[in-house]
């Protein structure tokens, strides 16, 4: 086994790994991508490392960093985003040890680097994935919500305004507003995600009155798909599906079956009438344009976005970890708003 760089030629490979390496939980699910390298590039530098079977060629496992500046407490500091963590399948039985020497290799790394800290989510309910972290090292912190609503058949809200092509500065200060209240919100997003989504055409901003949305469109790019769902999420699908076929307004996910869906980053408002259309609107506007589900994100301390999403919303609690060049939790405060990398 041989610890190295990963190399272009190994994109099928990794997509495969990671199409077969479900992230369990109450809700299995996996990811669906044409480019395993698409997420690296949202990134100013980083690297990304894969463990390989010298004898046979197969990729063991893998696991990356990016490196970006983020809010910390008042401050610009430059952070490493730790993501990618994905085991072949059929090495469960050598976990431990391309672990253990891929950990050593990205500790050695990031020693060298000039990051201060680093993080990480895991999904709370995925305890593989949380004992990992804990062997890393990696401190348990904040969590942040994402809850995922199927889409529903809305009629169009008089008032509401769509912008297609907002202008980079406006995204951007939405972010450099937010970070004057909390941590962990990238800065260089101007200089690494942004330019290359918005040529895309894949953010937009959506209003209702005093209500603001920022919207990611992630479908074909970064489709994902649930293998299982466990204990009470069976009869969930179960009523969703019969409520589908009887009245046609409600898209829902199949199992198994790539799932397209918007990440709202950011969604705010100052009255909850405004909050309530604009949820309307959004859900109007993915129906047209055939969207299966809806991610929003918030701090887990808050209750301004889980206020206004209605009964359908579901939670996937995601736990931050992170650690600092002394080994200790950075004491993260509240995270207003979804990072891009997560």
């Amino acid at each position: 086994m041989i610890i190295r760089d990963v190399k272009a030629e190994d994109n099928e490979k990794l997509l495969d790994i990671e199409k077969k390496s479900a992230q369990e939980g109450k809700i299995w699910f996996t990811s669906h991508r044409a480019d395993f390298f698409e997420k690296s590039r949202f990134f100013r530098e980083g690297f990304f490392l894969v463990a390989e079977d010298e004898k046979t060629g197969d990729l063991i496992g893998c696991a990356g960093a990016g490196y970006a500046y983020y809010s910390l407490k008042g401050e610009r500091v430059k952070g490493v985003y730790l993501y990618g963590l994905r085991t072949n399948p059929k090495c469960r039985m050598k976990v431990a040890r391309w672990l253990k020497a891929l950990i050593e290799k990205m500790t050695e790394t990031l020693r060298s680097s000039d990051g201060v800290f680093a993080y990480g989510s895991v999904k709370k309910d995925n305890d593989r994935s949380a004992k990992i972290s804990q062997h890393i090292g990696l401190f348990p912190e904040r969590v942040f919500n994402i809850y995922a609503v199927p889409v529903i058949h809305k009629p169009r809200v008089k008032g509401a305004i769509i912008d297609y092509a907002p202008n980079i500065k406006e995204v951007d200060s939405i972010y450099q507003q937010a970070a004057e209240g909390g941590d962990l919100v990238p800065l260089d997003l101007a200089e690494t995600f942004l330019p290359t989504v918005l040529e895309q055409g894949r953010i937009r901003i959506m209003r209702y009155g005093s209500a603001r949305a920022l919207v990611w469109d992630t479908s074909g790019q970064t489709d994902f798909s649930i293998a299982r769902l466990n204990g009470g999420l069976k009869w969930l699908q179960i009523l969703f599906k019969g409520i589908s076929a009887s009245i046609p307004v409600i898209k829902v996910p199949s199992i198994g079956h790539p799932i397209k869906s918007w990440q709202v980053m950011e969604l705010s408002y100052k009255t909850r009438k405004d909050g309530l259309k604009l949820v309307r609107a959004v859900h109007n506007a993915a129906w047209r344009e055939k969207i299966h589900l809806l991610m929003f994100g918030e701090d887990s301390e808050d209750n301004l976005v889980r206020a206004i999403l209605g009964t359908l919303a579901f939670s996937l609690p995601f736990q931050i970890v992170t650690i600092d060049r002394d080994n200790t939790p950075l004491n993260l405060n509240r995270i207003p708003l979804w990072p891009p990398t997560m």
